[in-house]
């Protein structure tokens, strides 16, 4: 017999991704950590240090809170999901400086397959012969 759903687990998956997309969005680039303390050159940026934190608890939380695998799919889903709509809002595929916007928009366009193919898993229903 199947676990039953925790929708726990994917309501607190997809806070997370979207505490984790407001990273990139509202904290600013110019934060520095000052490990010397006098500004003597020991400088590293805030901004990706925070990324890539909230990037590990994201993955530690799916891998450590115990559940079913559908629900760890369902909610590593909802993860992609959201962290695929914010790319398509708020990625700058406009702007005359950026050089990757090509390859970001084509791989953005291939992601989107991605998470339309997980989905349509989830919401088709199941034919047993």
């Amino acid at each position: 017999m199947n676990s039953p759903l925790e929708i726990r687990k994917v309501v607190v998956g997809i806070i997370l991704s979207i505490l984790w997309v407001s990273v990139f969005l509202f904290l600013p680039s110019s934060l520095v950590i000052d490990w010397a303390g006098d500004a003597s050159g020991a400088l590293t940026p805030f901004k990706p240090i925070v990324i890539v934190i909230g990037l590990l608890v994201i993955i530690f939380y799916h891998i450590f809170y115990r559940s079913s695998t559908e629900t760890t799919k369902l909610s590593l889903t909802g993860v992609l999901t959201i962290c695929w709509l914010a790319l398509i809002l708020f990625y700058p595929f406009k702007d005359p400086n950026n050089a990757y916007a090509g390859a970001v928009g084509f791989f953005t366009l291939v992601g989107g397959l991605g998470v339309c193919v997980l989905w349509v898993r989830y919401f088709s229903d199941e034919i047993f012969a």
